[in-house]
C-alpha cells in the first residue's frame, strides 16, 4: 500500500513498487517496464496518492542514491539523500549554506524538483548541478545550476533527479547552530507537528499567505470524513487516522472556492496529487 510510504498515510496499492539501488539498475528498469506511467517516489512528505491506488509504477531510488560525500566546502550526494541529514552533516563540519532547510522533510531530489525552501533561502541558492536520467534516451546528463529554471516552488528540471552537487561555505559553528535552531523554532511554533500531514497544502500567493487566507475564510477546523484543515496552521490538512483522498480533494476544493469567493485569490496547490 503506498499509505505506507507517504506522511500523509493515504494512498492504495500500486501496480509495481520497485526499489531501484543503483544507475545502471534504473537504466534496466526503463528497458523492460511496460508501462509509460511511472512515479518517482523521494521521502513522500508532499504526496496525496489515490485512495484507489495507482495504475502505474512507483519507484524509489535507494542504495548509491542514498549516499553523500564531503569535499571541502563542496557537498556531493545521491537524490535520495535525507535533507535533513544533510544539514546536520553540513553542521558538523562548519559548512554553511543549507540551515535555512532545518526541519524540511523529505529528500534531496524532491527538494530540487520543487525549490523547497523558506523565506530565508531555497535549496537551488546553494546549488552547483545536478544529474538527470532521461528515461526516453536511457542517458544520464549534468545540468549546471545556470542551465535549470527555478521559480518559487518550480524547477524546469525534466527526467529523473539522481544527484546533485551544492557549493557550501565555512563558517563559525555557532552561527551554522544559531541559525539551524531559530529555523526549527520558527516551524516548531507555526506549524503542526506529531500529525499526520503533507506540509503545506498551497503555495503562497504573491505577498500574501495561503494560510492566513484560509483561516480569514473561517475554515480553520473544517473537517471532511477523516481530514481536517488544521487549527494550529490553516494551510495544513491532517489525516485524523482514517482519511482518504477524496476528503483532502473535497477540503482542498472548498479552501481553493473560498479564497477566490471572499478574497479573488486563486490558490495553486503545492503538494503533487497523483492518481
Amino acid at each position: 500500500m503506498l499509505s505506507k510510504h507517504v506522511s500523509f498515510k493515504i494512498g492504495g496499492p500500486a501496480d509495481y513498487l520497485v526499489e531501484i539501488p543503483a544507475k545502471e539498475a534504473l537504466k534496466e528498469f526503463f528497458r523492460q517496464i511496460q508501462t509509460d506511467k511511472v512515479f518517482v517516489l523521494g521521502g513522500g512528505t508532499n504526496i496525496l496518492f489515490d485512495s484507489g491506488g495507482f495504475r502505474g509504477a512507483v519507484i524509489k531510488l535507494t542504495g548509491c542514491f542514498e549516499e553523500f560525500s564531503f569535499d571541502g566546502e563542496t557537498l556531493t550526494c545521491g537524490s535520495a539523500a535525507l535533507l535533513p541529514l544533510l544539514v546536520s552533516e553540513s553542521a558538523k563540519r562548519n559548512l554553511s549554506g543549507l540551515e535555512f532547510c532545518a526541519g524540511i522533510p523529505g529528500t534531496v531530489g524532491g527538494a530540487l524538483f520543487g525549490n523547497a525552501g523558506t523565506p530565508q533561502g531555497n535549496i537551488s541558492d546553494a546549488l552547483q548541478s545536478c544529474e538527470v536520467f532521461n528515461a526516453v534516451s536511457g542517458e544520464f546528463e549534468i545540468l549546471n545550476q545556470a542551465e535549470i529554471e527555478f521559480e518559487y516552488r518550480r524547477s524546469s528540471i525534466k527526467g529523473i533527479i539522481c544527484g546533485a552537487v551544492f557549493s557550501l561555505k565555512s563558517g563559525r559553528e555557532n552561527d551554522i547552530l544559531n541559525l539551524i535552531s531559530a529555523a526549527l523554532d520558527r516551524r516548531k511554533h507555526s506549524q503542526p507537528s506529531g500529525v499526520l500531514s503533507a506540509g503545506c497544502i498551497f503555495k503562497n500567493p504573491p505577498h500574501l499567505s495561503a494560510g492566513k487566507l484560509i483561516d480569514e475564510c473561517g475554515l480553520k477546523g473544517r473537517k471532511i470524513g477523516g481530514a481536517q484543515i488544521s487549527q494550529k496552521h490553516a494551510n495544513f490538512i491532517i489525516n485524523c487516522g482514517n482519511a482518504q483522498s477524496a476528503d483532502v480533494l473535497e477540503l482542498i476544493e472548498i479552501a481553493r472556492a473560498e479564497a477566490e469567493k471572499q478574497f479573488g485569490v486563486k490558490l495553486e496547490t503545492e503538494i503533487r496529487i497523483i492518481k
